[in-house]
């Protein structure tokens, strides 16, 4: 699908696409007042008089093995709606038989997406390839445009529909990589968040094309570097363009780790140990029984766990002595009553702390091998990769620097987490990590 306003070439660029590929080619300018008989065929008046309802389609859309048309979202809905059978299952309805069309691929144009209530999702949703055309920008090119003669360009090479096919049986014997599984599952993930919408159908195509595309370069699978394919099939609308490749690219240098994602975790973490293990009170505590002073979280459990039957004085009306508490109570007024930042300090909730920052720690690892330790085979993957365009690939390299570096701000977050859970005198963050994770298996 190209999307663009008028004059930009969006027709003579499908049209010269088209023609590279051998077989019958059919093109069609549509309107709202396009009839059947002109993309279908028209009724056989001859089987008409044996009340037998039957186009001749002959010449006409369900026999092209390439389409393109034209304006496609301003035609009448009894044309749009009899696409959808031939894009997506390659099936026309003639009368009562339903036959199997050839169509290998259909190029669509137009200068605007279809509005939501004209009920063209899922003929939009039908073309996988979005792509966005704009005026010339570049002044050479422009110049190239005015006086060159790209109006009689011919393509000096061609595709037959057996090389198609055969490359389609390649395709299906493909495996699929790990980490390209791992990507495509935290894209999806990663879309649902920012309330992008694929369907199954999409995805399933998406794989398709994914496929074919490592088998048209020779590859045995398909590997991470086709995953920024990704990025001209997966928007609906062009504001989305921009951040899904930023965040294609992030997952095809990392593996499929989200580390954007895995900062926020860790920070957030951080933020809730420091509020359990290592608060510090915006007012002192002081014991009514024992008159100890009490400046931090930590201090107060520990007080709490050696003498479990003290209570504390209200630390705003400490100096009246007009309210005392026992620990709860105390816990309950310091939330709910004056909004402390506070949470309560447990061995559980210490435990549960120290096995989220090792599972933390274990897709830190493996994220950073990827970075840090496979950047030469990422760029030998990028390089075998015809489909992506030198400035892609060269984005992709200069990411990995920053990669480099948020990596390392996420381990220093992880050791001032365990600097914050160890305690002098008792047990390592790790070997405590350890008998965790041995008494969970």
């Amino acid at each position: 699908m190209f999307l663009g306003p008028p004059g930009t070439a969006k027709s003579l660029l499908s049209k010269s696409m088209c023609e590279a590929i051998d077989g019958y080619f059919f093109y069609y300018l549509l309107t709202r007042f396009t009839t059947p008989e002109e993309v279908f065929g028209p009724l056989s008046l001859k089987a008409l008089q044996q009340d037998d309802y039957n186009r001749k389609i002959d010449g006409y859309l369900p026999t092209a093995h390439i389409a393109f048309l034209d304006e496609i979202f301003k035609s009448n809905s009894s044309i749009l709606n009899s696409f959808l059978t031939i894009l997506n299952e390659r099936k026309f309805h003639n009368g009562n038989r339903i036959l199997d069309v050839p169509l290998l691929s259909a190029f669509g144009a137009s200068n605007e997406l279809p509005e939501e209530n004209e009920s063209l999702e899922a003929l939009y949703d039908r073309f996988l390839f979005r792509c966005q055309v704009k005026y010339v920008e570049d002044e050479a090119n422009f110049i190239d445009m005015l006086f060159g003669d790209a109006e009689h360009f011919k393509p000096s090479a061609r595709l037959s529909l057996e090389n198609v096919h055969d490359l389609q049986a390649q395709a299906r014997e493909l495996g699929v990589d790990a980490d390209v599984k791992k990507i495509i599952l935290e894209t999806r993930r990663e879309f649902r968040a920012k309330n992008i919408h694929l369907s199954d159908r999409r995805w399933k195509k998406i794989v398709k094309v994914l496929k074919v595309a490592a088998a048209s370069v020779g590859k045995k699978t398909v590997d991470r570097s086709m995953v920024l394919l990704l990025q001209h099939m997966t928007w609906d609308c062009p504001e989305q363009k921009e951040h899904i490749k930023n965040m294609l690219m992030d997952l095809i240098i990392s593996g499929g780790e989200s580390l954007g994602k895995l900062k926020k975790e860790a920070d957030g973490l951080q933020s809730l140990v420091q509020r359990s293990v290592d608060f510090k009170f915006p007012l002192r505590i002081r014991c009514y029984d024992c008159s100890e002073v009490l400046d931090n979280s930590k201090k107060l459990y520990i007080h709490k766990t050696l003498f479990p039957e003290h209570s504390y004085y209200d630390p705003y009306r400490i100096s009246l002595h007009l309210r005392y508490f026992g620990y709860v109570e105390l816990i309950k007024v310091m939330q709910e009553e004056y909004g402390w930042n506070f949470v309560e300090n447990t061995p559980q909730r210490v435990r549960s702390y120290v096995m989220e920052l090792a599972s933390m720690r274990e897709r830190h690892a493996q994220a950073r091998v990827k970075v840090e330790e496979e950047v030469e085979e990422l760029k030998g993957l990028l390089d075998a990769n015809i489909w992506i365009s030198p400035n892609d690939r060269m984005a992709v390299m200069n990411r990995c620097e920053n990669k480099i570096n948020l990596l390392r701000d996420i381990d220093r977050t992880f050791r001032i987490i365990e600097s914050m859970i160890e305690q002098d005198g008792q047990v390592s963050f790790m070997d405590r990590a350890s008998v965790f994770q041995a008494e969970a298996q």
